[in-house]
This record gives C-alpha cells, sequence and structure tokens, in this order.
C-alpha cells in the first residue's frame, strides 16, 4: 500500500512538472513535442494535454517524418552542452 501511495504521488510530481515545462509554449504542436522528447508515452501526454492519443501520435509521426523531433531536440540541448543525445 505505501508503494502505491507513493507511486501517486511521483505521478502527480511528474504531471505538475509537465504542466509548468509546457506553460510557456505556444501551441498544442510544441507541447506534444516537448513532452514526447522527454519520453513521455502518448497516453501520457493526451493525459496531461486533455486530447487523444491519436492526435498526440499523429503529430509525433508527423514530427518525425520533416525532421522537427530533431530540430527540436537540438534546441533543447543547446544550452545543455549535450550533442546527438549524448551528455
Amino acid at each position: 500500500m505505501a508503494e502505491d501511495a507513493l507511486a501517486a504521488k511521483i505521478d502527480t510530481l511528474i504531471r505538475l512538472q509537465a504542466h509548468l515545462a509546457i506553460a510557456g509554449l505556444g501551441s498544442q504542436h510544441q507541447k506534444i513535442l516537448f513532452l514526447g522528447r522527454v519520453g513521455l508515452s502518448t497516453a501520457e501526454i493526451a493525459d496531461i494535454l486533455g486530447t487523444t492519443v491519436n492526435t498526440v501520435s499523429v503529430a509525433l509521426s508527423n514530427a518525425r517524418k520533416d525532421g522537427a523531433l530533431r530540430r527540436s531536440a537540438a534546441k533543447a540541448n543547446r544550452g545543455t552542452g549535450e550533442k546527438n543525445g549524448q551528455e
């Protein structure tokens, strides 16, 4: 039981952090790309944004096709000193 309570608290904290992280992003598309980049599942992203898994899947698929995920990753890595996903 204690493990379930801890897991629920961690889930709540992750969701709060996700909402704070995307608060400054303009479009839902940008929010989907960001949350996908940080490793959330399509179901988690859909739940956080209040949309469907299909909407998230299509946005991520289109971003992969046109290279937007690589560009967003490069922008995110500029301030961290990472290159090509490596620390």
